[in-house]
């Protein structure tokens, strides 16, 4: 039976999309985002992680860490497996050390979906479907997935950074309402310094994608001294009014609420980053504005 693994489910949330919806969040994505608030997404495979403040000493997962030649402050699997970290989480009773990722089928994340089924309906929302980076994930997973959600009447978005094959959009493509599309920077080069990869397939999805009369809804990400410039907006303004012609554009100031999850997967942060001033936010909503982009103020 076809599984795939995600780190998070998120019930009643606000902001992925209309409404209240239930955000699913897959593990693994093709993009390292310098400033990536879900880094435990990044991995395709479950992780250990370890939560210094909840530790207490008692040594009981000692023992296993030294037989494993492991540091007991919480290192990963280095296999991908998670049967040592289950067994770790087993034996601290305090908590400071749990699994990221659990295998799912369809079936069972429908089910889940459909407990808040009066909320969407009250509401406007539905079902959001996130990352790490979900058009990465088995393509017939994904059309069992989506394809169950619609057949149960319900809205389905997702959410991704649009470095995948366009046939990944194709696969899912009768099945989704919307797509909320990230589009971190415009320059490629600074694309590749920040992400790891350059945005030239990004951009190209979607363009193919908005050709095909898709729901679109941009999501851009304003942090301070990476893509809040002027030159870098004014690409992205010129590169959605010419190819795109998305129905919102949602400017996201950069947080750093995920920050403390780096150390406990044993991830270094590579980078400092800073949230631009709300004067700067109101300038760059007015800009969108101006060229007749709809503007989202999270």
């Amino acid at each position: 039976m076809e599984r795939a693994i995600l780190f998070n489910i998120q019930r009643f949330s606000l902001h992925d999309g209309d409404g209240i919806r239930t955000t699913f969040f897959f593990k693994g994505c093709p993009l390292s985002c310098m400033w990536c608030h879900n880094p435990e997404g990044q991995a395709y495979e479950p992780q250990l992680m370890y939560f210094a403040d909840r530790c207490r000493n008692c040594s009981n997962c000692a023992g296993m860490a030294s037989s494993e030649g492991r540091d007991v402050a919480g290192l990963l699997h280095a296999d991908g497996c998670d049967t040592t970290g289950l067994l770790h989480t087993q034996l601290c009773i305090y908590g400071a050390r749990e699994v990221s990722g659990r295998a799912y089928t369809p079936e069972e994340l429908i089910h889940i979906a459909e407990k808040d089924t009066a909320f969407y309906q009250s509401s406007g929302g539905g079902v959001t479907l996130s990352g790490g980076e979900v058009l990465a994930q088995p393509r017939a997973f994904l059309r069992s997935f989506a394809g169950g959600l619609k057949g149960k009447g319900l809205h389905v978005a997702i959410d991704t950074c649009g470095h995948v094959p366009f046939e990944a959009f194709e696969n899912v493509m009768p099945y989704v309402d919307v797509f909320l599309y990230d589009i971190k920077l415009f320059d490629s080069a600074r694309h590749r310094q920040f992400t790891g990869h350059d945005n030239e397939l990004i951009l190209s999805n979607l363009k193919k994608l908005s050709d095909t009369g898709a729901k679109i809804e941009i999501r851009i990400p304003i942090i301070e001294g990476v893509n809040n410039d002027d030159t870098e907006m004014d690409r992205i303004i010129k590169f959605l009014t010419q190819n795109a012609r998305p129905q919102k554009v949602w400017l996201l100031p950069y947080h750093a609420m995920g920050t403390d999850k780096y150390q406990r997967i044993g991830m270094i942060a590579e980078g400092e980053f800073s949230t631009p001033s709300s004067q700067r936010m109101q300038e760059l909503a007015e800009k969108f504005s101006v060229n007749n982009l709809p503007v989202v103020k999270s």
